[in-house]
């Protein structure tokens, strides 16, 4: 190895020991190659999505924060995960999950998981992500209001915290809600629950509604 290579081989260990979690992790490295061990970084918003190989275990030279998608480590919006490095296994399975697809490989030389760097609580409610077939966030109490349409379940593209205070999921003083993506509409009819009125809106392709366990 050139003294270069082992300069830079040392600062990146330094960096995963030594950094903090509460710190903001660095951005994710394109794959696994060169990790060691274990790293904390930050997959990006609205990536691009790369080639990966397996389910839930990855091959190393599988696209990080595309990996972590797919295993539901993160949404569109990004975050900070966990990159761990596993033995090589002898086959890895093709799934499709979190609107992402991975492919099948056999035998490979090492693997990695990866895994959520839980924050210090949900994000604030928009709308649910592209892609995402289950979504925690929280309303704060006073949410302004959002454009919704339908009457549980709404389009996809409904304001989450004005649908969930129509549906009586949440009051007006707010609180953690668990939105769902389910299959789209021909229609969606408008109405006034909970004095929160909602609008007509015909054919969409994805609804949402709530966890209400």
């Amino acid at each position: 190895m050139s003294l270069k290579a082992l300069k830079l081989f040392l600062a990146g260990v330094a960096c995963t020991i030594l950094a903090p979690l509460s710190a903001s992790a660095a951005d994710c490295p394109t794959n696994a190659l060169n990790v060691q061990g274990s790293l904390q970084c930050t997959c990006p918003a609205n990536g691009p999505n790369m080639s990966i190989w397996g389910t839930g275990m990855y091959t190393a030279d599988s696209n990080i924060c595309t990996a972590a998608r797919h295993a539901g480590a993160v949404s569109t919006v990004g975050g900070e995960v966990m990159v761990s490095m596993a033995p090589g296994q002898n086959s890895y399975q093709s799934t499709q999950a979190n609107g992402i697809s991975s492919g099948q490989w056999n035998q490979y030389g090492s693997s990695f998981t990866v895994t959520p760097v839980m924050a210090m609580g949900p994000e604030a409610c928009s709308t649910i992500p592209s892609g995402v077939d289950v979504h925690e966030c929280t309303c704060a109490p006073g949410a302004p209001a959002g454009s919704v349409w339908g009457s549980d379940p709404y389009t996809d593209d409904s304001n989450l915290c004005t649908a969930a205070r129509h549906s009586g999921v949440i009051g007006e003083n707010g609180g953690l809600v668990r939105a769902m993506a389910v299959s789209g509409l021909e229609s969606y009819r408008g109405s006034a629950w909970n004095g929160v009125s909602t609008s007509d809106y015909g054919s969409w392709g994805r609804s949402v509604t709530f966890d209400r366990n």
